[in-house]
């Protein structure tokens, strides 16, 4: 049962659901080379448009990335995710570094601030690699957390868009060169997205059926 709320709350946290591996699979995937954090910022907010493991195409997530003078990095993950019929909102602060400076690799500690399903998963560990970005436009990012309960791996590949409606050829390009296929993965349901959108605005953020 624990290990069912804990792949629900990861639902949440991230995009639709990720691939799960029982067991304490290493967290990893090759990043980009040459990563270059500062330019990376130009994407401060981006939208989540396509879920690699995604079931559910009913999933809304807006990141926004910061870093503090301290040098240490923070994204802020909230959107909205329908989970048996039922749409929650979530906010979510990843708090982490680089694993060195031309690494495109980092290591967060996150926290839930908001979760309409009221849960709490506590602190928990997750590994972010950018496998790819131009810097101005997209992120290909690969994340990854390993939940105690279970043992459980849950992990994703989620293509993040500076501009929502902004063209896919970048994007296509970059994965057919990693040998993947963004034809295969999921794209989010633009339209349920505006709807829970509008919907949260005036509803407070709440859960709704």
């Amino acid at each position: 049962m624990k290990m069912l709320i804990a792949v629900i709350i990861f639902g949440i946290l991230t995009n639709a659901f990720a691939q799960i591996s029982l067991g304490n699979k290493e967290c990893r995937h090759e990043a980009m080379k040459n990563f270059d954090l500062n330019k990376y910022f130009k994407i401060q907010h981006a939208f989540v448009t396509h879920s690699k493991n995604g079931k559910n195409p009913n999933f809304c997530r807006e990141i926004t990335t910061t870093k503090h003078s301290n040098g240490t990095v923070e994204t802020i993950a909230e959107g909205y995710d329908e989970i048996n019929g039922t749409t929650y909102y979530s906010k979510t602060s990843c708090s982490g570094t680089q694993k060195n400076p031309k690494s495109g690799e980092f290591s967060f500690t996150c926290n839930i601030l908001e979760d309409a399903m009221q849960n709490t998963l506590g602190k928990y560990s997750e590994y972010t690699s950018v496998i790819d970005t131009d810097y101005n436009t997209y992120a290909i990012l690969y994340r990854c957390t390993i939940l105690s309960e279970g043992p459980v791996t849950l992990e994703d590949i989620s293509v993040l868009k500076k501009d929502i409606n902004g063209d896919n050829g970048k994007v296509k390009k970059s994965l057919k060169d990693k040998n993947m296929d963004l034809d295969t993965f999921l794209p989010r349901n633009d339209k349920y997205c505006d709807r829970v959108k509008n919907e949260g605005k005036k509803e407070g953020k709440k859960k709704r059926a």
